[in-house]
């Protein structure tokens, strides 16, 4: 396991440049949300279901899919067709149908992922925060707002 994240830290250097952050200033947060016209049940349901794991993973790369069962405390593998994990994080915070936290300790850096859902009088707001990220910030922000109109699209069906 710990040899899968070392190794996904390495490409991720060579492939991306990526350079731990010296300082907080250096470091950003991508921070984007959606509206979308279904309840929180539903969006919940679309990003935790296994049915739609591998259209939402799609958004981040080909093949690529997360799997988990959802449960505070359990493990959230981000992992390539047909069975390879890439990174594995922790649900460090859940509560149903309004957040989900997961915590990766990569080494030299701890990166997190937090999605909450609100509930508004006719539709529901779905937010991600994640990072930290430096040199691939503006790309990670680009991917990020194409997750969430995949799960507005799913959610709305």
């Amino acid at each position: 396991m710990r040899y899968t994240l070392i190794v996904f830290t390495i490409l991720s250097v060579l492939i991306t440049g990526f350079k731990p952050a010296r300082t907080i200033e250096e470091s950003k947060i991508v921070s984007v949300s959606i509206e979308i016209d279904a309840s929180p049940s539903k969006i919940w349901h679309v990003m935790t279901h296994k049915d739609f794991a591998k259209e939402l993973g799609n958004e981040f790369d080909t093949n690529a899919f997360v799997e988990s069962d959802w449960k505070l405390g359990s493990e959230v593998h981000f992992k390539y067709e047909p069975d390879k994990i890439v990174s594995t994080g922790t649900i460090g915070k859940l509560i149903e149908n309004e957040l989900i936290q997961v915590d990766y300790d990569f080494p030299g850096f701890d990166y997190v992922e937090k999605y909450t859902i609100e509930k508004n009088t006719s539709n529901a707001k779905l937010s991600v925060y994640a990072g930290p990220y430096t040199s691939d910030f503006e790309a990670q922000k680009i991917v990020w707002k194409n997750w969430l109109s995949k799960v507005k699209e799913l959610s709305e069906q």
